[in-house]
């Protein structure tokens, strides 16, 4: 509701202030914006500064047509325990971040999408071994 990562190769400086319209699914939201942080050849944080009305109701209904339902954005009862999915296994402390960036960019040489699950193994590993 508050923001946005855009990603890009090329971005722009932190502090610049945009125009941002966002369309998916159907819906289409405007926003005045600002770059909050910027990673060059990977993209960019966006906070919304300013939004009409109307633009934060679509966005409300833009996140509830991409989302589980939540208490952030539903008032509804929370589904049957059976239907909520397991948590995620929780992200292990890196003692050594430089063998976790190496083991991370190693992945990247070879393929180009990181899934979640792949990356706490690949932290898992580096952090637990010599590698």
């Amino acid at each position: 509701m508050h923001g946005c990562y855009v990603e890009a190769m090329s971005t722009f400086r932190v502090g610049a202030k945009l125009g941002l319209r966002l369309e998916v699914n159907g819906f289409r939201v405007e926003s005045g914006a600002e770059v909050r942080v910027a990673y060059p050849n990977l993209g960019m944080g966006i906070c919304f500064t300013t939004m009409s009305d109307a633009d934060r109701e679509r966005l409300c209904e833009l996140l509830r047509s991409l989302s589980r339902p939540s208490v952030i954005l539903s008032p509804q009862t929370m589904p049957n325990p059976q239907a909520i999915p397991p948590p995620r296994p929780e992200a292990p402390t890196i003692s050594n971040p430089a063998k976790a960036l190496k083991a991370v960019t190693e992945f990247f040489e070879e393929r180009h999408i990181l899934s979640r699950e792949e990356f706490l193994r690949i932290l898992r590993r580096c952090q637990t071994s010599g590698t």
